[in-house]
C-alpha cells in the first residue's frame, strides 16, 4: 500500500499556475509520483517470483478531475493513476493486481492545515495540529460537498476500500482507481449542468 503523500503549500494563498513554483512541483512530485513508482518497482520484485499479489496506492479526486487541489498534487494524483493502470497491464500476466484508491477530502491534519485560516497567535496552529473542532468543521465541509448525504468520509472509509481491493473479494479487479468520494466526481461539473 503506497500511502504516502504531500500537499504542498501552494495552496489558498498560491494557487494560481501562473505563480507555479518550479521547486514546490519537483518536491510534490518526489514525493508523490517517484515515492509510489519507486513502492511499486520493490512490491513487484517480490511479487513476480511468487505469481500473485496486490499493489495499492492512494491516489485522490484530484487525479480524476481538474479544479480539486494546487495543480503540483492534481498532476502528482493524475501520474498515479496512470502508473496503476499501466503496471496493471504488465503486471496482470504475473497474476499481480494493481489499483489505486481517490478519495475526497478526509478530514486529516494535512486537509485541515491546508485549509486553515492559522492565527500565528495560535500555538498549536503554528505547530499544524489540528483540533478536534477543525476535523469536525472540515467533515461537515466535505459532506456539504457530496452529493450522497448521510455518512462523513472519514480515514475508515479509504481504509476499508484498500481492504476490499488487497482481499480476495477483488480478485478480478486490476488497473482500477476506486473513487471513494459521496459522488462528487460524478455531480460536478466545470460547466455547472
Amino acid at each position: 500500500m503506497n500511502n504516502a503523500g504531500v500537499l504542498g503549500s501552494q495552496t489558498r494563498r498560491r494557487k494560481s499556475i501562473t505563480e507555479l513554483d518550479a521547486d514546490e512541483l519537483d518536491s510534490v512530485m518526489r514525493v508523490n509520483v517517484r515515492g509510489v513508482a519507486l513502492g511499486m518497482k520493490h512490491a513487484a520484485r517480490a511479487m513476480v517470483p511468487r505469481g500473485a499479489g496486490s499493489i495499492i496506492s492512494t491516489a485522490s479526486v484530484a487525479g480524476v478531475m481538474g479544479g480539486m487541489g494546487p495543480h503540483a498534487y492534481t498532476a502528482s494524483k493524475h501520474a498515479i493513476v496512470g502508473l496503476t493502470k499501466n503496471a496493471a497491464c504488465e503486471l496482470g500476466a504475473h497474476g499481480i493486481r494493481v489499483n489505486c484508491i481517490s478519495p475526497f477530502g478526509v478530514a486529516t491534519s494535512m486537509l485541515v492545515n491546508a485549509w486553515r485560516q492559522a492565527d500565528e497567535d495560535d500555538e498549536e496552529a503554528a505547530a499544524g495540529i489540528s483540533t478536534e473542532e477543525e476535523v469536525k468543521k472540515m467533515e461537515t465541509l466535505v459532506s456539504t460537498m457530496a452529493n450522497l448525504k448521510g455518512p462523513t468520509l472519514q480515514t475508515r472509509d479509504v481504509a476499508e476500500a484498500a481492504l476490499y481491493l488487497a482481499s480476495d473479494d477483488s480478485k478480478y479487479v486490476s488497473g482500477h482507481n476506486l473513487v471513494v468520494d459521496g459522488g462528487v466526481t460524478s455531480s460536478r461539473n466545470c460547466i455547472g449542468l
